[in-house]
């Protein structure tokens, strides 16, 4: 991985708990639709920010796993969640 990608995934790391905090106040029968929310925001701004279509959904994909991990609380902190997203990420095809 880059050092663009890993900035921009680490940049994203770093607001997963902020992200899911915000989660901790919706509405649970709303809180499906806040995840959609999140998940295309992540996958538009890396689209916009110039990577390939097929390394935002596979990066999106990995994300919206942290994601929604920390929404059920798996307390992974935020440099477990990045190295298992270069994990993840690094396996991908594409």
């Amino acid at each position: 991985m880059g050092l663009e990608e890993t900035r921009y995934l680490a940049t994203i790391v770093a607001g997963i708990p902020h992200v899911a905090k915000a989660m901790e106040d919706v509405p649970v029968e709303q809180l499906w639709r806040a995840l959609e929310a999140a998940e295309v925001s992540y996958w538009r701004t890396l689209r916009q920010s110039g990577f390939a279509e097929s390394k935002c959904q596979t990066w999106t994909s990995a994300i919206m796993r942290r994601l929604k991990g920390q929404v059920a609380a798996d307390g992974l902190t935020q440099v477990e969640m990045l190295k298992r997203l270069r994990e993840e990420v690094g396996r991908a095809p594409g």
